[in-house]
């Protein structure tokens, strides 16, 4: 698959190690693997110009396989990448709407 806006080939599913693991209850998480995203992902989040924080936390979650609360533990240093891929799907969305 080709992410048409960055001109990149993308394989999914897209695995992250994490540079600092997320310590939550007695799990320590090192890897976010990412599958290919859904519709459903963009269930309820607003579409629009600007897209919150909390939307793309929550599409995170959903491409992952984790809740919101253990993303929202993500160190610094890993941020940018998983919400760049949960901004790319939201991106392509957009694009595929024409609302970009």
């Amino acid at each position: 698959m080709t992410d048409d806006t960055e001109g990149k080939e993308v394989s999914w599913p897209i695995t992250i190690r994490l540079t600092v693991p997320i310590e939550f209850g007695k799990e320590t998480i090192e890897e976010l693997t990412f599958r290919r995203g859904r519709l459903a992902d963009i269930k309820g989040i607003e579409l629009g110009n600007k897209i919150s924080t909390d939307s793309l936390i929550l599409v995170a979650s959903r491409m992952c396989g984790r809740t919101t609360a253990e993303l929202a533990k993500i160190d610094q240093d890993d941020v940018g990448e998983v919400l760049a891929i949960a901004g790319g799907f939201i991106r392509r969305s957009l694009v595929m709407l024409g609302s970009y």
